[in-house]
């Protein structure tokens, strides 16, 4: 159980980090196992790795990004959170960087993936660090294990920035415990034939999905449900329609993607039973993907009161994105706002 296993997130147990005071480093170990030296007082960092960015808004360390990897830390509810990170440069190819320019704009640190290792050595061979904040395989095995991984992935962000952002990193590793605990509680004593079977959307086309690597497996699993496609060893694939009649599953969220329609105006889909039975349904929008993001956990509460309405009758998703967006983005959602998040809006309720 979550509730047993979670084990705190401190930043000398988590992130594992060793400082010289001599030298003015310090040691971190990145979620690929590997020990970087970093300087003591990192002010330029490159958050080019997947979710990163989203989780240095959260930490409130956009002063500190020099470049990120994705446009969307300057539109939608990154903007409303973070106008500030709209004048951030943007990598053209985050997964192949302009290691000039990154050297040009004095980067001390990158936030990167595992999967790109001659990147990796190009970065550290021009004098950058180089931590590994997302891997491609989870290499975890139980929800406990996935919930330390993540409580992990934002400390060692933490740690990387420093200052503030290690205790604002504590205070989301009490908040996941919390939250997963109140879901897996009551999941957990759910029957074989009380978990529905569950099709998830990655996008941007209906047959692009998560497999058995990727988080929503693990979030899933938490909500009471089971993700059809963890049989696959796989973070991100592109399924036939021919597996997911076979899989023929109970419900489907559309993850990054804002149109059920996708689904159930496809002929092709008619005959599977979430759209028969009107179960399709579009996830939150969060100021990262929600599947990856720290809004990873409202995502899990989303999916779970839609799985079980009975059980989470009283959890109120109105009220958990508010106060969300009040203690870890320092903004207060109007109602409106809240809904469209949940509804996977844009500010501008598109």
């Amino acid at each position: 159980m979550i509730a047993t296993l979670a084990t705190g997130c401190s930043s000398s147990s988590s992130a594992e980090t060793s400082n010289s005071t001599k030298t003015g480093t310090h040691t971190v170990v990145d979620l690929a196992g590997r020990e970087v030296t970093i300087p003591n007082d990192v002010t330029k960092v490159a958050t080019l790795c997947g979710p990163s960015y989203e989780t240095a808004i959260m930490l409130g360390v956009a002063d500190q990004v020099v470049m990120t990897g994705s446009k969307s830390g300057s539109t939608g509810w990154a903007n409303v959170v973070c106008p500030e990170f709209a004048s951030i440069p943007v990598s053209e190819n985050a997964m192949a960087p302009n290691v000039e320019e990154l050297v040009s704009k004095g980067t001390q640190v990158v936030l990167y993936w595992d999967s790109y290792p001659d990147v990796i050595k190009e970065l550290e061979d021009a004098g950058i660090a180089v931590v590994v904040t997302q891997l491609d395989k989870t290499g975890v095995n139980t929800d406990a294990d996935f919930l330390k991984l993540k409580e992990k992935e934002v400390t060692l962000v933490g740690d990387v920035f420093g200052g503030d952002a290690v205790e604002k990193a504590q205070k989301w590793c009490e908040y996941a415990e919390k939250t997963t605990t109140s879901i897996t509680s009551k999941t957990a004593n759910l029957t074989a034939n009380e978990i529905p079977s569950v099709y998830y959307v990655r996008g941007p086309e209906a047959l692009s999905i998560h497999g058995g690597q990727s988080y929503t497996n693990y979030l899933v699993d938490m909500a009471g449900g089971s993700l059809v496609s963890k049989v696959d060893d796989e973070l991100l694939y592109t399924t036939t329609m021919e597996q997911v009649v076979q899989w023929n599953p109970e419900y489907i969220f559309m993850g990054r993607v804002n149109n059920v329609e996708l689904i159930t105006q496809d002929p092709a889909w008619s005959s599977i039973q979430a759209v028969k039975n009107g179960k399709v349904y579009v996830n939150l929008k969060g100021v990262g993907p929600a599947d990856y993001s720290t809004d990873c956990f409202l995502l899990m509460e989303q999916i779970a009161k839609t799985l079980h309405p009975d059980l989470f009758k009283d959890l109120n998703m109105t009220e958990e994105v508010k106060s969300y967006y009040n203690d870890f983005y320092n903004y207060k959602l109007t109602d409106e706002q809240a809904n469209l998040i949940l509804n996977f809006k844009t500010p501008d309720g598109k």
